[in-house]
């Protein structure tokens, strides 16, 4: 679906996969991964890089170490139907940050990626020529929000979580974590670009928008973020340096 507005409030249509699948630098595609269920997941191990066998060995619940094979399973299969290359062929290399990409030898189309997992549900975006990241988050009940609010957020959004009702507020906190996250992510900057040093809105109903950034109040001309409802009990976001077209396809 083509939008001028590139930020909005959750997408929450989930589409089967489509015959082809096609890289466009004006839309970004999200997958929605089931971890929790069989199918692909049985393909081989041997499809894996060594590395990736290696972390996923490194698991101490089998539950855990299937549910990260799926996930890299899921990603290998998606970028070979973008790419036109075997799902065992594809090499990755990894940012300063940890942040995983093509090998520059594979990548003449500028493909870009992101993944995110918690729970039984993992996010893969996929787009080209713009920076993208993707966060999903379980939702717990019972968490300390305001202590970890104080740790993590900007006075900007401790000051927004305060002014939402009650009731709202455990959603708040994870609208705006899975926010903030997404957006990290893109940057590729990780932990190495502090949380406080930029806001994103809190209320979890409204568009998710990126508020400030080391006091440049106009980030959105620079970024995008929009809301996914991927099912119960989670949150989720994903940002981009456009966002335009969005699309949301569920991988079996």
């Amino acid at each position: 679906m083509l939008s001028k507005e590139p930020n909005r409030k959750s997408r929450s249509v989930w589409l089967p996969s489509p015959e082809k699948l096609l890289i466009s630098e004006e839309r970004v595609d999200v997958w929605r991964v089931r971890l929790d269920q069989t199918g692909k997941a049985s393909f081989p191990d041997s499809i894996l890089a060594a590395d990736e066998i290696a972390r996923a060995d490194r698991f101490h619940f089998e539950k855990d170490r299937l549910k990260f094979v799926r996930c890299r399973i899921a990603l290998r299969d998606l970028l070979s139907k973008y790419m036109a290359i075997r799902a065992g062929e594809i090499r990755f290399e990894y940012q300063l940050g940890g942040k995983p990409q093509l090998s520059q030898e594979q990548n003449s189309r500028k493909v870009e990626f992101n993944v995110s997992h918690s729970g039984d549900i993992a996010l893969i975006a996929v787009g080209a020529k713009q920076r993208l990241g993707v966060d999903i988050e379980r939702i717990r009940d019972g968490i300390d929000t305001p202590s970890l609010a104080d740790r993590f957020f900007s006075a900007r959004e401790r000051a927004g979580l305060r002014a939402l009702p009650e009731k709202l507020r455990l959603q708040a906190f994870y609208a705006c974590w899975t926010r903030k996250e997404a957006f990290l992510k893109a940057t590729g900057d990780g932990l190495s670009f502090p949380l406080a040093d930029f806001s994103v809105t809190t209320d979890p109903t409204g568009n998710p928008e990126l508020e400030e950034i080391h006091g440049d109040f106009d980030p959105c001309n620079k970024w995008a973020l929009a809301d996914l409802c991927v099912g119960g009990g989670y949150r989720a976001t994903v940002a981009g340096e456009t966002l335009y077209a969005l699309e949301t396809y569920d991988w079996h």
